[in-house]
């Protein structure tokens, strides 16, 4: 069984010294905006987990479910409900579907189009942070 090792909560676009020191501290790194509110407890290096579900209270694992899907559970979902829902969605980050692969490629394809220096081994969450800031930029530079 692979070692887990401590999540570092960092907002991206992470640069590329800061990434470096995290990682050579151990620590995995996810986006801020992942943190479910209030966990006090880390979360294991393999995505949210598997069966971690259990150690999060339902208010916490509401809010990790509405900061990765964008949607709040329904008020009336149960403990079982949330923590399976919890599960599943962390069983999609790991096996990463094909769409991932198609998505990755067109968000590497814009960045080389726009010019904008970045490493394709990166997440394809930091990828895509990034093209976001340069599309942002681009448009400020614009408008």
């Amino acid at each position: 069984m692979p070692k887990e090792r401590e999540i570092a909560y960092e907002p991206h676009p992470v640069s590329p010294e800061r990434k470096r020191e995290l990682m050579s501290a151990g620590l995995k790194i996810l986006d801020a905006r992942f943190k479910p509110g209030g966990v006090a407890a880390q979360l294991p290096a393999d995505g949210i987990g598997t069966d971690s579900g259990d150690q999060f209270s339902d208010d916490q694992l509401r809010a990790a479910l509405e900061a990765s899907t964008g949607k709040k559970p329904h008020h009336k979902l149960g403990r079982e409900k949330l923590i399976e829902q919890f599960n599943a969605l962390n069983a999609g980050r790991q096996e990463g579907p094909a769409a991932d692969d198609q998505a990755r490629t067109e968000i590497i394809a814009d960045l080389a189009a726009m010019e904008v220096e970045f490493d394709p081994n990166d997440a394809i969450e930091d990828l895509a942070a990034l093209r976001d800031v340069a599309r942002e930029e681009r448009s400020n530079s614009n408008g």
